[in-house]
């Protein structure tokens, strides 16, 4: 009901600044007959006449114009928020809420921040750094950088870097009092330190963002 009232407003905005059936149907992509029914729908709803009809031209009533003078505001305003809804469309803008890891901040995200801003300047990234791995939807993040390859059903992953390469390392003195590994087997009888994570391995990085619902 609300719609096809805005229908009709619309309609009757467009006849009165047209001064014309035949132009604003043409301008709104309707029939002229079709306008017409519109337009007497809307008044006989009102109870009151809004538009002045001639062989020659339309003109609205002193309801009409009253009318009219509430009406164009508002059209107007639609009009810019429609516009600015574009903007979006045009350029990338707005906040993009991220999730990820300490080593993922300070070693993936922290030099890329200043090309990234200097490429995408109506952008701010909002940034929150946790060692535990957060929820992305109940968190309601934008996406999140993972490391592993185990990703919700419902996120969509893309890895961002090649597979990580992990090495052991140990200073020339520990060496010096502890016999060489030369097999993974002998890191068993060292003191190792372990770091674990999710899944227990980390064979790439990955940003994972919400999955789009098609019919959304």
């Amino acid at each position: 009901m609300r719609e096809a009232r805005f229908a009709k407003l619309s309609a009757f905005v467009a006849v009165a600044d047209c001064g014309s059936f035949t132009k604003a149907a043409a301008q709104l992509g309707l029939s002229t007959g079709s306008l017409s029914h519109a337009i007497r729908e809307l008044e006989e709803s009102l109870g009151v006449r809004l538009l002045n009809r001639t062989t020659r031209s339309v003109a609205p009533t002193e309801a009409g114009e009253k009318m009219l003078t509430r009406l164009r505001p508002l059209f107007e305003d639609i009009e810019a928020a429609v516009d600015e809804a574009n903007a979006f469309r045009d350029k990338p803008a707005g906040r993009l809420r991220l999730t990820v890891s300490p080593p993922v901040a300070s070693f993936v995200l922290a030099p890329l921040l200043p090309r990234f801003f200097a490429q995408y300047p109506e952008i701010i990234i909002d940034v929150s750094v946790d060692p535990v791995l957060t929820d992305i939807v109940a968190g309601r993040y934008d996406a999140g950088i993972r490391i592993g390859r185990l990703v919700a059903r419902d996120m969509i992953a893309v890895r961002i870097s090649d597979p990580l390469r992990l090495v052991v390392a140990a200073s020339p003195d520990y060496l010096a009092r502890h016999q060489r590994p030369k097999t993974p087997k002998d890191l068993q009888a060292h003191n190792c330190m372990r770091l674990r994570f999710p899944g227990g391995h980390i064979p790439a990085m990955a940003i994972c963002h919400r999955r789009r619902d098609p019919g959304a």
